[in-house]
């Protein structure tokens, strides 16, 4: 082969993985590739029996992109914190709880209280959102709901 020909070799295949490159960041750097369902690409097509369901993680996951994101917005606002308060305050909990764990003696006590207040929090935010996500589903059409109960049921993600 040639030097001329290794050269235009090179730049073909320069050209080839820098399209390619493109084509991967743009799916991503769109945000579609949320949209995609691994699951579905497999081979076993029958439904899959479901229990009840216990949390809001399957409804929220059967909705379309823009109902999420209104009750994420709704959520936030009945909440009435960011994220940046939400860091503080897990930071502090970590904190106290790392500086009881390293006290001698241990103080049994004062670490289920922490511990309990975590919990506390975390029950005051799943109430938050289960209203919230009850608020939504009110606002939506009969037909959007009966859309996201089939989507429910089809396990969609």
């Amino acid at each position: 082969m040639s030097h001329r020909m290794l050269k235009i070799c090179l730049v073909v295949s320069l050209a080839a993985n820098l399209l390619v490159l493109g084509a991967v960041g743009g799916f991503f750097g769109s945000g579609r590739h949320k949209d995609v369902r691994l699951d579905s690409l497999s081979t076993r097509h029958e439904a899959r029996p479901r229990g009840p369901v216990t949390s809001l993680g399957p409804i929220v996951r059967a909705m379309d992109r823009k109902d999420r994101r209104d009750l994420g917005r709704m959520i936030q606002k009945a909440q009435g914190r960011d994220r940046r308060m939400d860091r503080d305050l897990r930071a502090q909990m970590t904190a106290a709880l790392a500086d009881l764990l390293s006290s001698v003696p241990f103080d049994r006590t004062a670490v289920l209280a922490v511990l309990h207040d975590e919990v506390m929090t975390i029950e005051e935010r799943q109430a938050i959102a289960r209203e919230a996500l009850l608020d939504k589903l009110a606002s939506m059409t009969h037909e959007a709901r009966a859309k996201l109960a089939q989507a429910l049921l089809k396990g969609r993600k």
